[in-house]
């Protein structure tokens, strides 16, 4: 069994209490508007969906900002970062929060964002200042519909740091679903040209004040195309945007899709975001590593069961979840449809 590092009590105590009066706070303010929709899931589900380790606060003052990790599609927390970054973090004392989103993140992404936003509120408040975001494929995407429909939250994260992410969606997906019109929800809505990422990408896609840096690799199997920096994966440029292909930094680096959750060069350039001001610089980044496939976190003693588990994880939870005959319809919010409003 895979376990995660020990969260101490008083912390999530503190966490939990957090989770459940910020979204009565939030709604009794009178710049609610700002705040963004309700958050339409249950406030103890939300608590609940935290798994966190280190005292935040102490975390910010040493200089290490914590972070929220979000993981990808038939995926949780603890099959995609608990013996990675989640181990990369344990390490340097920095604290940290991970998030399940419900059903494996195989559902409705637009519920699975409640949980990112109730995640960046929370440990936004346990730290008291800036916190930083980390994501794997969807994990990398997910953060920027809370961004973009939770306002309050732009002004709670410093860095958002994006693996392999679903930006623009994937023409797997896209072929998959028109192939066999019988997708998860989640596919439905990360396929190339979807109604979900249509809404997401209209107008700003960043925001000022986050920076952003999207790590993807050349041999992305899922994410596709992403072939160079006008892939699904990148962002518009700007000066708080870096766009990096793992290549760019280490020349022969073959890793693929699951693969950038624990791939060296993908952690070399994501922690050079956390630990610098602005986004990812290639040309700071070391390369002297170069060459090896595990990030340093990584045990290689028990890499293989690990990745094992990783990817039984994914197996099990796509046999496991529901099929749509087609993609969700939005919520009012994304389509100004709300009443009132």
């Amino acid at each position: 069994m895979l376990l995660l590092a020990p969260r101490p009590l008083g912390v999530r105590a503190l966490l939990a209490a957090v989770a459940l009066l910020v979204p009565v706070a939030v709604f009794a303010a009178p710049a609610a508007a700002r705040s963004g929709p309700p958050l339409s899931e249950p406030a103890a589900r939300l608590a609940s969906s935290l798994h966190c380790t280190g005292d935040p606060a102490a975390s910010a003052r040493a200089g290490r900002t914590p972070v929220l990790l979000i993981h990808g599609t038939t995926s949780n927390s603890r099959a995609n970062f608990s013996w990675n970054w989640d181990r990369a973090f344990d390490g340097e004392l920095r604290a940290h929060c991970d998030v399940d989103l419900p059903d494996s993140g195989n559902s409705d992404i637009q519920v699975a964002a409640e949980y990112v936003v109730n995640g960046i509120r929370t440990l936004y408040a346990a730290t008291g200042s800036r916190i930083d975001l980390l994501g794997h494929s969807q994990g990398g995407m997910i953060g920027r519909w809370a961004l973009k429909y939770w306002p309050d939250t732009r002004g709670m994260v410093d860095d958002y740091v994006s693996l392999a992410a679903s930006n623009h969606g994937t023409t797997v997906f896209a072929a998959q679903c028109a192939a066999t019109p019988t997708c998860t929800a989640a596919n439905w809505q990360q396929r190339t040209g979807s109604n979900f990422l249509t809404a997401l990408n209209q107008g700003p896609q960043t925001w000022p004040g986050i920076s952003y840096t999207q790590i993807y690799t050349r041999h992305d199997e899922v994410v596709v195309p992403n072939l160079d920096s006008n892939g699904s994966s990148s962002l518009p440029p700007a000066g708080n945007v870096s766009n990096i292909a793992v290549q760019e930094l280490c020349r022969f680096e073959t890793v693929e899709h699951f693969g950038m959750a624990y791939d060296n060069a993908a952690w070399l350039l994501g922690m050079d975001a956390l630990t610098h001001p602005g986004p990812a610089n290639l040309y700071r980044t070391s390369t002297a590593t170069c060459g090896r496939p595990l990030m340093p976190a990584v045990n290689p003693l028990t890499f293989l069961s690990n990745a094992s588990a990783a990817l039984a994880q994914t197996a099990a939870s796509t046999a496991a979840a529901a099929i749509l005959p087609a993609e969700p319809p939005l919520r009012c919010y994304a389509t100004a449809a709300c009443p009132g409003r």
